[in-house]
């Protein structure tokens, strides 16, 4: 057995209920004991804080420590190779077989079959029924970090786990060159702008042939390296020109996005659904048959995508189009109480912005 090294998290008891429990956790070989310098609140979170989860789900995963967006520190390692105090991206997924330390090929039928990590059967997920970054020391194996380059801003940094979603949705397109396809995006918050950029940036999709649809103008004003059309404004059935789209809505507004783009999208074309819903979502079932339309879900990534990414994000145009993401600055957390008010104000704020955290654990 390796040292044990004590954690502070601050975990939700129930929804908007947070208490703060010291963990015990083994330094197994491989592992890593990492100190979290910047986390970002993603909408997973706020569901779990504000109890908008089915009752099952909640009873399932609490108590916990939130949040999976995050980059830190290492502290403590077994490995030689490590130098303390490099910095390291977070990957929140973990297939079964890291945590154990066996090959892939006798984890489980998914991993067996050489399917991608981030749909282990028996994989945990940080912030998802398992302690996430909201703690003082993150002990996961190696694998689970990536060093991050010195011309890539910890602000950047940070927003790699959420670039990394749309990245792994981009990858499930078949079509052989996707710059070439004319693309449609669902969804004008920060998903949806996250994907844009990654079709822009990884795929090379220049600007006339990829289309953002959303709901506010203001919001939309910021892919200007894409064309913008509210979806009031757009006639949908009589369109033929899209191949691909990407549904990033999520919520009660799947059901229209999924819907406007299977009336866009062309014969045999494809369309990746990403946004999330607690409630089943009806849709034009007639028309895919009719259409040959090719649909595929994508949730979360693994270190694939990060590791394509930690290339990318040191892309300056790319870096410059993130910040419109960021906030001014963190905010800075003193322990359960603070994490509360925070949380709080985030649930009632609707702003387009994400909000970082920046944990003080003296």
């Amino acid at each position: 057995m390796g040292n044990k090294i004590q954690s502070t998290a601050i975990r939700l008891t129930s929804p908007q209920n947070f208490e703060e429990k010291t963990l015990e956790v083994d330094l197994k070989p491989n592992f890593v004991a990492v100190e979290h310098t910047l986390a970002s609140i993603c909408h997973a979170d706020i569901r779990y804080y504000t109890g908008d989860r089915r009752k099952d789900a909640l009873k399932n995963k609490l108590p916990m420590a939130l949040f999976h967006e995050g980059i830190g520190k290492i502290v403590k390692s077994n490995n030689s190779k490590d130098r303390v105090g490099e910095k390291v991206v977070i990957i929140p997924n973990i297939p079964q077989y890291m945590l154990e330390q066996k090959p892939k090929s006798t984890c489980c039928s998914s991993c067996a079959s050489g399917n991608p990590d981030n749909y282990c059967e028996g994989g945990v997920f940080l912030g998802s029924g398992y302690d996430g970054i909201g703690q003082s020391r993150l002990i996961l194996p190696r694998q689970n970090f990536l060093t991050i380059p010195k011309n890539i801003p910890d602000e950047i940094a940070v927003l790699t786990e959420l670039c990394s979603v749309s990245l792994h949705a981009i990858k499930q397109i078949k079509s052989l060159n996707v710059s070439q396809q004319k693309v449609a995006v669902f969804g004008d918050g920060p998903v949806g702008f996250l994907t844009a950029l990654m079709l822009r940036f990884y795929s090379k999709v220049p600007k006339e042939r990829l289309t953002i649809f959303g709901t506010t103008k203001n919001k939309l004003q910021q892919f200007d390296f894409a064309e913008t059309h509210l979806i009031y404004d757009f006639d949908f059935k009589n369109s033929s020109e899209f191949t691909v789209a990407f549904e990033c809505t999520g919520g009660k507004f799947s059901e229209s996005a999924i819907n406007q783009a299977i009336d866009l999208i062309s014969r045999k074309g494809e369309l990746v659904l990403l946004g999330v819903t607690e409630d089943r979502v009806p849709i034009n079932t007639r028309d895919v048959l009719e259409k040959g339309i090719e649909i595929s879900g994508s949730s979360r990534s693994g270190y694939n995508e990060f590791d394509i990414l930690m290339d990318i994000l040191q892309n300056k145009e790319l870096q410059a189009e993130l910040k419109k993401l960021l906030p001014e600055k963190p905010i800075e957390v003193n322990g359960s109480q603070d994490l509360t008010k925070i949380m709080d104000k985030v649930v009632a704020n609707k702003e387009w912005k994400k909000f970082n955290l920046l944990f003080n654990w003296e």
